[in-house]
C-alpha cells in the first residue's frame, strides 16, 4: 500500500480548505487596498 491517498481523497480535502483560503485572501486583499488610507485625513481642512 502507498502511504498517500489517491487524488480523489486529496481533492475532497481541498474543498474544506478552499473557504479558509478565500477568507485569508480577502483579509490580505483588504489590508493591501487600505494601506494608504488614513482616516485622520478626512477631518483636515484643505488650506487652499
Amino acid at each position: 500500500m502507498t502511504p498517500l491517498a489517491h487524488a480523489g481523497h486529496w481533492a475532497a480535502q481541498l474543498l474544506y480548505l478552499a473557504p479558509v483560503l478565500a477568507m485569508v485572501g480577502a483579509i490580505l486583499w483588504s489590508k493591501i487596498r487600505g494601506r494608504g488610507y488614513d482616516p485622520s485625513e478626512e477631518d483636515r481642512q484643505d488650506p487652499h
